[in-house]
């Protein structure tokens, strides 16, 4: 049973306990009912989710070099392309003036990803004509991080990254660039993170989600995040021999899913992780130890 399950079934457990407890159990059942964690040395990992879009290892925007009508595509899209092979075809019709259609070629090998442009439409060098992209064993994901979170994110940094394509499986990638600059509309600079593509199964234009870790922190007393207040993080409920104590400590890293303490607790001692919200200072409680991931 996950985490956030157990917690919901804590929680209609100890509404039972409120609301049916009578006779000689009733001073029990009048216990408010708390769930706890020891303290312990752990590992704390806090990371970010970025929204990004898959771009091949070379990717060009081609144009015409010439203003004219499309009269033939050579090679639509999702074909193989070489490089300074005809992509389509382009006539400069003047009236008067009979011109031979001209090529338009692209500057690089890989794969006709887009094609802009229909037969017949008329295109000149400021008009995008076509997308071509070249990509192997590695692809590139290209995603916007904020000003707040850029000074966290160093090259070689790992990311995990999932695609709706494939919801059951995670790539491993590597960011290899960091925008050194702003963009100051948006307050966000671009991150490069390359991922190996066995097989070729990801292709240029898929969007995907990556989760990258921007500090870890090993070997250090840490507890659960539900274990702090919403509204003062630096007060835990700390659990003696059914006692619920109310305790002041000093945080460190605030990770995903655990907190550094730099002091105010040691290790092993209970802090309450649910159900905590309902007891007062020196009050006695039931305790349900929670089972750790």
């Amino acid at each position: 049973m996950s985490r956030k399950n157990t917690g919901l079934l804590f929680v209609i457990i100890t509404a039972l306990l409120y609301g049916c407890g009578g006779g000689k159990k009733e001073k029990t059942a009048s216990l408010p009912a708390v769930q706890v964690i020891p303290c312990e040395i752990r590992t704390v990992t806090r990371s970010i989710q970025l929204l990004g879009i898959l771009q091949g290892e070379q990717q060009v925007i081609v144009t015409s070099k010439i203003t004219g009508r499309v009269t033939e595509i050579v090679k639509p899209e999702g074909s193989f392309i070489g490089v300074d092979e005809p992509i389509a075809y382009v006539v400069n019709d003047i009236p008067g003036i009979d011109y031979k259609p001209g090529p338009v070629c692209s500057p690089i090998a890989g794969v006709v990803g887009k094609v802009y442009v229909e037969v017949g439409q008329v295109v000149s060098p400021t008009i995008p004509f076509a997308a071509i992209a070249r990509f192997s064993e590695r692809i590139k994901m290209k995603a916007a991080v904020s000003d707040a979170d850029l000074p966290y994110i160093r090259r070689g940094a790992k990311a995990t990254v999932s695609f709706s394509a494939f919801p059951e499986t995670s790539f491993i990638g590597t960011v290899t660039q960091v925008s050194p600059m702003l963009d100051p509309q948006s307050r966000s600079a671009t991150v490069e993170i390359t991922i190996p593509n066995p097989r070729s199964k990801l292709v240029p234009g898929m969007a995907g989600m990556a989760r990258i870790t921007v500090e870890e922190k090993r070997n250090v007393l840490s507890i659960p995040v539900s274990a702090l207040f919403t509204t003062d993080e630096n007060k835990v409920v700390v659990v003696e021999k059914g006692i619920a104590r109310f305790r002041w400590i000093t945080i460190g890293l605030h990770g995903d899913e655990w907190v550094e303490v730099i002091s105010g607790l040691q290790p092993s001692e209970l802090v309450a992780t649910l159900g905590k919200e309902l007891t007062k200072d020196g009050q006695q409680v039931a305790v349900a130890e929670a089972e750790e991931k």
